[in-house]
């Protein structure tokens, strides 16, 4: 599920689907506001993975959240 394998394609895995995460990262931009940007590039991508990317993003320390807005670190 994390990472592609035989039975999970890349753009299914998370590792892929944060892909799509990152391309929409703004600084300074709401779990909300990123959230409406993600979908608009990815419709298949639902909430809930949404959030699994956000939390897989924070664990390898690329995602913050600093006062309610995301702060991304390289």
């Amino acid at each position: 599920m994390i990472a592609p394998s035989k039975y999970v394609t890349t753009d299914k895995s998370i590792l892929g689907q944060a892909t799509a995460v990152l391309k929409a990262r703004q600084s300074g931009a709401t779990v909300s506001e990123l959230w409406d940007r993600v979908r608009k590039g990815d419709p298949d991508l639902s909430y809930e993975r949404f959030i699994l990317c956000l939390d897989f993003l924070y664990i390898v320390g690329l995602v913050d959240i600093e006062g309610g807005t995301l702060e991304w670190r390289n």
